[in-house]
């Protein structure tokens, strides 16, 4: 298997995608050497169908637990639009990308996805926005608190 592989390996992991389909790619790319595979991922990220796009974010997300955020910060402006990608699961995978990158650039696309989408994905991203913004956590906190002692 070589690096030209890679985007026809990408398809056919990500359908469909199982627990372990992100570790076993990340496992390879890091074996391809993850480097010469930065091209590629980014082509797919920005280009290639919904269960790609959620597969490379999978990958993103085992480099950066394993090693870092380092080699993933090249791919935050393309993670960015993904708060808006027509697919749900995508934006999902997004907010949950950053989230865990601590994005707080993405402010904006959080708070437009709590206000105008799903209720699972409004709930993601509202627990993306409580551990990005700590003036809105607090005042979550008072209003709960509020609300709670209000039942009393």
């Amino acid at each position: 298997m070589t690096v030209e592989h890679l985007p026809s390996l990408l398809r056919l992991l990500a359908d469909p995608i199982t627990p372990h389909t992100s570790l076993e790619l990340w496992e390879r790319i890091t074996a391809f050497g993850w480097d010469e595979c930065v091209s590629c991922l980014m082509q797919e990220l920005e280009t290639g169908e919904p269960d790609v796009k959620r597969l490379v974010m999978g990958v993103l997300w085992q480099e950066l637990e394993h090693l870092g955020s380092e080699r993933v910060q090249p791919f935050v402006t393309l993670i960015l639009p993904l708060l808006g990608d027509s697919d749900r699961l995508v934006r999902m995978a997004a907010v949950q990308a950053v989230r865990d990158l601590r994005l707080e650039e993405s402010l904006p696309q959080l708070h437009r996805i709590v206000c105008e989408d799903e209720r699972p994905l409004a709930a993601e991203a509202l627990v993306a926005l409580m551990e990005l913004d700590d003036d809105l956590l607090d005042d979550l906190i008072k209003t709960v608190r509020e609300k709670l002692d209000c039942q009393n």
